[in-house]
Order: structure tokens, then C-alpha cells, then sequence
């Protein structure tokens, strides 16, 4: 009883936790905007922000009280001055200029720093560029500068002065260069020079300041310092005072889209239509109600975002890709993250499902039902009508699965069981057949493909299966598998699939059930061995080829429905989720899966894939559904249910988006070694999209960060990265891309947001030479060449030395052999005063000569070193007295003398053939019949030198001695 209880509560604990929404202590939301605040604790410059402009690469340049930072949507950087900054704006060179306090500043495309350039304009205040030319407005009048010469044209009567301030330049769609006054609108025809006044003045009832105005077809919409907002009609001449705009307006500029932006001091910001001069939507702090208030009772229905941390803005602009950007007095920077095209949200006249956190949901062509955290919203008539339906009424408040069944809604929730639905009549009611399934948690419910009802919950699994398939009033019969009655498993169901053969895969808290059509039972021991049915919490799905997937946690399975076929998927991204998430074949190539990293697209192969999330038009952190709807839209509609609403794309457009090279990803946290490159450097990378660095006999380590900047949500965002043809390997956003051990030269390195190709990026990083490298590899040089000289001299040294003391020792071993002889009276027969009396016939001596040269040469005798003068005498058949006189009396040499003649001519033989390569000197000396006692001795008194000498005469050099 306690397991059963236990695994109940189990149930309840993780259908819970799927449905808690994720939130983030950086962003608020009202369910229209959310908003990212940058403050002086994020490093921004300063804490006022007067204007915000986006460059050519993306990024977002703010200038503030206290100089300028750069932000591309993940990182805030400063740039090295800190001047109060007026504007910013950047010419067709991509040089930046700055109009400050301390006077202009420009930063050239690929310089090191601001520079000041034409001290003569004291105080600029705004900045227009044009091409390469930049006006300037200040209090001299305006100025024009062209990179090389400036002009200056006055305003007033007076070169200096309010009368002579000029205070924004825009250019107009006909070509000239229209600006503000302190009193007037002009405009500068650049062929011609001339200027021309406009009369704004004389439509005043008082003298008013003029502060920002913008300008569109023949209307400029004006700003004051003080009365208001007035629309001013060119053809006509005629001011018209725009009611529900603050007071004290501080910018007014034309976003890319076509709307008029206005920020007041005091009053939030307002996007206007120019069409209709209609206020379209108004951004203010949550407790500006008197503002709402007023614009309700003159009947105006703009859209209210209510989440600005201050009303008191000095900036509203809004860039090309429908991004707003907020600078406030005092409060920083605010701006609402970009979603993407490739998702759209479900929205009716009756129902905008934005900012909805929708469960479920089930769609009908003429009608549907989204379920959520909090009750159900019926919408009918084609999106004419909505109902909602609260949690009293269903019984519970988290909707887990709603089904469309003979005609109405099955509404299943977590803590109040099922309801039925009809959209006709829309009455709910609870189930009559199985009273007790109006009070159960229901996990999951399915329609058969025989038409039976089947339902999950946290007591099996129910089968309500209709006697007459056809008829709607038709009575029904009931069957219950438990864990009582039955071989299911799990107790808790939480997810049911039939695959192609009819049977049903049932999956809950402990594992997975096999329902087999055939007996019409859940099989006992149906599956093989190895199979994964003992995984908790798995949520099935059908695939192509009939392939049942089953998803747990971060792990995905598939199997035939056989069983024959089976296994896990080995996904090139890991995933951490600790509950199921939902797992989806389109049939068409590609699979859909979503997790607490957002959702996944993956090719069948799994060798391509790519992450969707905000950025494209996914809005919401959490996904609870994704469903397959062909019936309701064009074939092949994929339907997402997030925590911020119901969101539908077509998998056709999947190609395009990926090749969509509308943004490119950047570098940002540039490290080499442990030095940071500043925000000038930064630049200069990715616009060179060229890294440099040193090489020490390692390369420095390089570490980079990746960044798209489109200024959408960048948490869970993966990005891949590659050097050369390499594998790609995954990031996560935030995390470093460490490059080490870079040979010398050039590699490339190509980055990118995870599968869309459009997205890449290539750099090339030189890797060179560091000065302290070349001065070391010169050392190094110099220190093997004088090791090889003096490893050469040791050597030599070593050998001459060797060679010496063999010698010494050859010659003291020759004069015991001396002694020996003299002791054993063998040296009488050195004496050639016994062969006195003994005659020898010289042609017998030339014989005996010849025959003993023969049989040496032949034999090589002489290579023998115990050879003996006895054993030659017997060879020829003398006796030794006989041959030791043909020796020392003919041949006027003793034995020994002879036969070491024939041994060195064997070694230089050897020497030549280049034996030495293999032997020592010592060894081939031996190999030819010599003993170290004789060989130096003799080789000395024989060629007159030593044996080392001989060689480096020949220029040979041996291995050793």
C-alpha cells in the first residue's frame, strides 16, 4: 500500500515540476515585452544614456554621462575616454564619431582610440552621417565635414549663440539634409547650399523650444522642450498637437519599420504610426496608471508595456530588426529581446495566445483548446470567439492532455481529473461511465486506431471502447489494467503510443508495458533481453517505418516494433534534463525534440542539427508540447506549446532559415595568454576577422568567446566551432573556445550558431614568431653550434687519448712477451749469428717465399691472431729453425713483422669498404688477425702515424674507438 502511495506521489511530484515556469532575476515580463536592464553595475559607462546606434557589424554603440560602451548582446564594453557623450554616429568608412562635452572625437576604422579632431566646434550636440560626410549641430550652427575640410554655416544673426544652436540632422527621402533650430525646422540642400526655414515658429501660440524631431513623406514630427508632441504637415504648414505624448519629449526618431519613436522625460515612450498618427503602443513604468487612464477616456486603444524602470528617458530607439532600446536618466539601459521570423505565435481576433503558458492543446479546423497552468481557453468561430474555462469548472487548474473524441474535448488534468467538452454547446461535464476518473490525476489520454478511448492515470490505464464505432450515443465498454490485475508496469501512466501493428506502448514512473492487440493483455515478459523497458518516466512517440521512440530524462531510445531492432540514440549534443520532454518525427527527414535547452531539430542520420529558440521567434524558456497538426494548417505544421504561448512553423522553411546570413557570429573575450584585448582591439578583430599570435616555442593560448549579435535571449545557446577541415566541436554560450599548441603559421578558425550554416564565421589567426623567440632560437643556435664544436674537439680528444693509452699498453704488453721470449730462450732464434754456419740456396729461399705468400693469401691465415710461426713451418713441411732464417736472412724481417704487414693491409681494406660504419676500430683490427698489444705499435712503425690519424687523412670518421 505504502509503494503504491509512494509512487502516486512520485507522479504528482514530477508532473509539478514540468509545469513550474523558469524565470530570470535580469528580465521582467507582462507577457508583451520583456525587457534586459544594463546598468552601472554592468558595466555600462554611465549612468544617463542620451543615444543608442547600431553599427555596420551589429553592435550596439550607447553613449552616456560618462563616455561609451559597446554591447553585442553578451558582453558590455568600455571605450578608453569618458567624456559626457551627446551622440554617436558612423560614416560609410566605418569611422565613429562622438559629439561630447570636451568637443568631437572620432575613432577611425581600425585605430587604437578616440581622438579628438576640430577643436573649433566647442560643444557639438548631434551628429547626422551621411556617406563619409558628417554633419555636426551645435551652437556655432552647422557644421559639415567631409573627413578632410570642414564648413560652417550660421543659423542665426550672431556666430554663436541659442538662436544659432542647431540640434538634430536627418536626412530626408528627397536628398537634403533637414535639422531642428532652436526654433524652427530647416533644410540644407547639399548641390546647392542653400538653406530654407519652414515656419514651424509662426504655428505657435507662444515662443517654444524645439528639442528632436523626425521626418517622413511631407510630415516632421516635433519634439519641444516643454509643450508637447505636434505633427507639422510640410504642404500645408500646419502644427498639430498629438494628444497622450508627454510634455518635455527628448528624442524623436524614424525606426526602419516605418514608426515614429518618442521618448519624454516623464512620461515613458510612445511608438506612433505615420499612417494614421496613432499612438500604437506606449512603454511605461508599472505605476503609471493616470497616463493609461487618460488615454482610455479619449478612447484611444494602443498597446501599454508597463515594465520601464523609470518614465524619465533621454533615448527610444528602435533598430532594423524591431528591437526597442530604452536610455534613461539615471537608470541605464533597457531593451527587449529580438524574436526571430521562423516561428509564428498563434493569434485570433478572440485570443492572443502570447504570453499564455500553454500546456497542451488540441486544434480542430473550425475551433480548438489550449490548456494551461491555470485553466483552458476555448477558441470557435475561426477565432472570433474565446471562452475560458477555470480550474472550478474543470476541477483542476494544470491541464496534462487534451484529445478530440467523437465530436468533443477529453480534458485531462494533473489534480482534478477528466472533463468532457462541447464546442457547440460549450457545456463541460464530468465522465458518467467511470465516475472515479472525474477525481483522478490523469497522466496522458489517446484515441486508438480502432476508435477506443484509452486513459492514463495514477491507476493504470482505462479502455473505454465504443460497441458501434460510428454511431456518437453508442454505449461503452470499460476495461481497467492495473498493476492488480494485470502485467502492467508502473502504475502511474504518463504516456501511450500505438504503433503500426495497433499494439500500445504504455509508459510510467517505473518502466514500460506492452498491450498486445492480438491477445488483447498487457504481455508479461515481452521483451527481449537488453531492451530498455525498465527506464522510468519515458514518453513515447511514433516515428517513420513505424519506429516507436521512448525519451527519458536527457536519454532517447527507439525500437521495431518487433523488438528486433532496438538501442539508444547517441545525439551529438548532451543533454542534462532529469524529466521527459517530448520527442517528435516529422516524417519528413527531420526530428523534433525539446528539453531544458530548447528545442532541437536533427536530421535522421543525427549528422546535422541545429537549436531554435527566440531568436527563431520561440518564445518562452519552458516547452511543454510539440505536436504535428497537418489538418489544421498546410501539411506538415509543427505546433509548440512554451511557457509564452502557442507558436507554429512550417519544417519546409527549415532550409532557409538555416541559410539565412543575416547575422554572423563574432568574438568577444578575446584572450592571448592572460592579456584581455581591449574593446579597440576587440573591433579591429572582427572586422579584420584576423587574430595575431605569438609563438615561443609553444603558441600563446588563445581563448575566445562566440556571440550572435541579434539581441535575442543568448542563455542555452550552443554554438560550434572548428579549426581548419577539423571536426566541429559544441560550446555553450558563455564558455571559452581554447585554442593551444598552434604551430607556426596561419589557421582558420569558423564559428557558429549550432547548424545554421548562414550564421559562420571565419577567422584566421596567424600564429608568428615572438621577438623573445627569434633572440632565443638564435641563442639556441649558437649554443648547438658551440656544443657540436666542442662535442667535436671533446670527441677527437676522447679518441687520441683512447688510442694512446692502448698503445701504452700494446707496448708494455710487447715487452713482457720480450721477456717471456728471452726467459723461454725463444729469442736466440732472433739471432741471426746462429744461421752464421748455416747456408741457405737463394732460389730455395724464393721458393719456400712463394709458396708461403700462396697459402696466406689464400687461406687469409693471417686473420688467426693465435697464428704461429710453427704452424706455417709445418704447413710447408720446414722445420721453424729453417723458416725463422728464410725470415731474418732473406726477407731481412722476423715473423711477426711479416704477417702483421698482411693484417694491415686487411684492415685498410676493411676501411675502405667502410666496415667502419659497423665497427669500432678496436673490433676491426681484431677481425683482422691483430691483438690490441701489436696493432698500434705496428700500425705506427708501419705507416707513421697512428690509426686515427690515418682516418681523418682519409676522411673518415668512425664510430668509436
Amino acid at each position: 500500500m505504502f509503494s503504491r502511495m509512494n509512487g502516486r506521489y512520485t507522479f504528482l511530484l514530477v508532473c509539478l515540476l514540468l509545469t513550474l515556469p523558469i524565470s530570470s532575476s535580469r528580465t521582467t515580463n507582462n507577457g508583451e515585452e520583456t525587457l534586459v536592464n544594463i546598468t552601472l553595475a554592468d558595466g555600462l559607462a554611465g549612468e544617463t544614456v542620451y543615444r543608442v546606434m547600431s553599427d555596420h557589424g551589429g553592435r550596439t554603440w550607447i553613449a552616456t554621462s560618462s563616455g561609451i560602451s559597446v554591447y553585442n548582446g553578451k558582453q558590455l564594453r568600455k571605450v578608453s575616454f569618458a567624456p559626457l557623450t551627446f551622440d554617436i554616429c558612423e560614416t560609410a568608412d566605418r569611422t565613429i564619431y562622438a559629439a561630447t562635452e570636451e568637443g568631437l572625437f572620432c575613432l577611425p576604422y581600425g585605430g587604437k582610440a578616440f581622438r579628438r579632431i576640430l577643436p573649433e566646434i566647442e560643444r557639438p550636440e548631434a551628429l547626422l552621417a551621411d556617406s563619409n560626410i558628417v554633419y555636426i549641430g551645435g551652437r556655432e550652427g552647422l557644421h559639415i565635414y567631409d573627413g578632410k575640410q570642414l564648413k560652417t554655416i550660421p543659423i542665426g544673426a550672431g556666430k554663436k549663440g541659442l538662436d544659432n544652436i542647431v540640434r538634430q540632422c536627418v536626412k530626408g527621402d528627397d536628398g537634403l539634409i533637414w535639422f531642428l533650430s532652436r526654433f524652427d525646422i530647416c533644410s540644407y540642400d547639399p548641390r546647392t547650399g542653400k538653406i530654407q526655414s519652414y515656419g514651424f515658429a509662426s504655428q505657435m501660440k507662444v515662443r517654444t523650444a524645439l528639442s528632436r524631431f523626425a521626418k517622413t513623406g511631407n510630415k516632421c514630427y516635433v519634439g519641444t522642450k516643454t509643450n508637447g508632441f505636434f505633427v507639422y504637415d510640410l504642404s500645408t504648414r500646419v502644427a498639430k498637437h498629438m494628444e497622450g505624448v508627454g510634455s518635455i519629449v527628448t528624442t524623436v526618431e524614424a525606426s526602419a519599420d516605418g514608426y515614429i519613436c518618442v521618448a519624454t522625460d516623464g512620461s515613458g515612450a510612445y511608438m506612433i504610426d505615420p499612417a494614421t498618427d496613432q499612438i500604437v503602443k506606449h512603454f511605461t513604468m508599472t505605476d503609471s496608471f493616470s497616463a493609461v487612464a487618460k488615454r482610455e477616456e479619449s478612447g484611444e486603444r494602443s498597446v501599454v508595456c508597463d515594465n520601464l524602470p523609470s518614465n524619465a528617458l533621454y533615448c527610444y530607439y528602435r533598430d532594423q530588426n524591431g528591437v526597442n532600446w530604452f536610455g534613461f536618466v539615471r537608470c541605464g539601459l533597457a531593451y527587449n529581446y529580438r524574436c526571430g521570423q521562423f516561428f509564428q505565435p498563434l493569434n485570433t481576433p478572440a485570443l492572443r495566445s502570447e504570453g499564455i503558458n500553454v500546456r497542451t492543446f488540441c486544434l480542430q479546423p473550425d475551433h480548438y483548446l489550449i490548456g494551461t497552468q491555470n485553466g483552458c481557453w476555448l477558441v470557435s468561430n475561426k477565432g472570433q470567439r474565446a471562452s475560458f474555462y477555470t480550474p472550478e469548472e474543470l476541477g483542476g487548474s494544470i491541464v496534462n492532455s487534451i484529445v478530440w473524441y467523437r465530436g468533443e474535448y477529453y480534458i485531462g488534468t494533473f489534480d482534478g481529473g477528466l472533463r468532457i467538452l462541447n464546442p457547440r454547446t460549450e457545456e463541460l461535464r464530468k465522465p458518467q461511465l467511470v465516475p472515479k476518473l472525474a477525481t483522478m490525476s490523469i497522466g496522458t489520454i489517446a484515441v486508438s486506431p480502432d476508435s477506443s478511448l484509452w486513459i492514463g492515470c495514477t491507476d493504470g490505464v482505462f479502455i473505454l471502447t465504443p460497441s458501434s464505432p460510428s454511431a456518437l450515443s453508442t454505449p461503452f465498454t470499460v476495461r481497467n489494467f492495473t498493476e492488480q490485475n494485470s502485467h502492467i508496469v508502473g502504475g502511474n501512466i504518463i504516456s501511450i503510443t500505438f504503433d503500426h501493428e495497433n499494439n500500445a506502448w504504455l509508459t510510467g514512473a517505473t518502466g514500460c508495458s506492452f498491450y498486445s492487440k492480438k491477445s488483447g493483455e498487457v504481455v508479461r515478459d515481452a521483451f527481449p533481453q537488453g531492451f530498455f523497458n525498465n527506464v522510468p518516466w519515458m514518453k513515447s512517440s511514433l516515428g517513420h517505418d513505424g519506429t516507436v521512440f521512448l525519451r527519458s530524462g536527457p536519454r532517447t531510445f527507439y525500437t521495431s516494433p518487433d523488438m528486433v531492432d532496438f538501442g539508444e540514440f547517441s545525439l551529438p549534443v548532451a543533454f542534462t534534463d532529469k524529466w521527459s520532454r517530448s520527442f517528435v518525427d516529422d516524417q519528413n527527414g527531420h526530428y523534433w525534440l525539446s528539453s531544458e535547452k530548447g528545442l532541437f531539430c536533427f536530421s535522421y542520420d543525427l549528422q546535422h542539427w541545429l537549436q531554435l529558440g527566440q531568436g527563431a521567434g520561440l518564445q518562452g524558456a519552458l516547452i511543454n508540447d510539440v505536436q504535428l497538426v497537418p489538418e489544421v494548417k498546410k501539411r506538415g505544421s509543427l505546433f509548440v506549446a512554451t511557457s509564452q504561448g502557442l507558436f507554429y512553423a512550417d519544417p519546409k522553411n527549415l532550409p532557409g532559415f538555416i541559410s539565412d546570413s543575416t547575422y554572423q557570429v563574432q568574438l568577444c573575450e578575446i584572450r592571448q595568454g592572460s592579456d584581455l584585448l581591449s574593446m579597440e582591439e576587440e573591433l579591429r578583430v572582427n572586422e579584420e576577422h584576423r587574430l595575431r599570435t605569438s609563438w615561443n616555442f609553444l603558441s600563446e593560448v588563445l581563448q575566445v568567446q562566440a556571440v550572435l549579435p541579434d539581441y535575442t535571449l543568448q542563455a542555452s545557446r550552443l554554438y560550434e566551432w572548428r579549426l581548419g577541415d577539423g571536426e566541429w566541436h559544441v560550446v555553450q554560450d558563455g564558455a571559452p573556445i581554447i585554442l593551444r599548441h598552434l604551430f607556426l603559421g596561419r589557421h582558420q578558425l569558423q564559428v557558429r550558431l549550432a547548424g545554421v550554416l548562414g550564421t559562420t564565421a571565419t577567422y584566421t589567426i596567424s600564429v608568428m614568431p615572438s621577438v623573445w623567440a627569434i633572440f632565443e632560437a638564435l641563442l639556441l643556435l649558437v649554443a648547438l653550434v658551440l656544443l657540436f664544436l666542442w662535442r667535436k674537439d671533446h670527441s677527437e680528444k676522447q679518441f687520441l687519448r683512447s688510442e694512446r693509452n692502448e698503445i701504452e699498453d700494446a707496448l708494455v704488453e710487447v715487452e713482457e712477451q720480450l721477456q717471456d721470449i728471452s726467459l723461454t730462450n725463444d729469442a736466440s732464434s732472433l739471432n741471426p749469428e746462429k744461421y752464421q754456419k748455416v747456408k741457405l740456396d737463394e732460389e730455395e729461399c724464393a721458393r719456400i717465399v712463394t709458396q708461403l705468400k700462396e697459402y696466406i693469401e689464400k687461406e687469409k691465415v693471417y686473420t688467426n691472431a693465435e697464428l704461429k710461426m710453427k704452424d706455417l713451418a709445418d704447413v710447408l713441411r720446414l722445420s721453424p729453425s729453417k723458416l725463422s732464417q728464410v725470415f731474418n736472412l732473406y726477407l731481412k724481417e722476423n715473423y711477426y713483422e711479416f704477417i702483421n704487414r698482411y693484417r694491415l693491409e686487411e684492415f685498410k681494406r676493411l676501411i675502405e669498404k667502410g666496415e667502419y660504419k659497423r665497427y669500432t676500430i678496436t673490433a676491426l683490427s681484431e677481425q683482422c688477425g691483430f691483438r690490441k698489444s701489436s696493432f698500434f705499435s705496428t700500425f705506427r712503425r708501419i705507416e707513421g702515424m697512428t690509426p686515427a690519424e690515418y682516418l681523418r687523412k682519409h676522411g673518415v670518421k668512425p664510430i668509436n674507438t
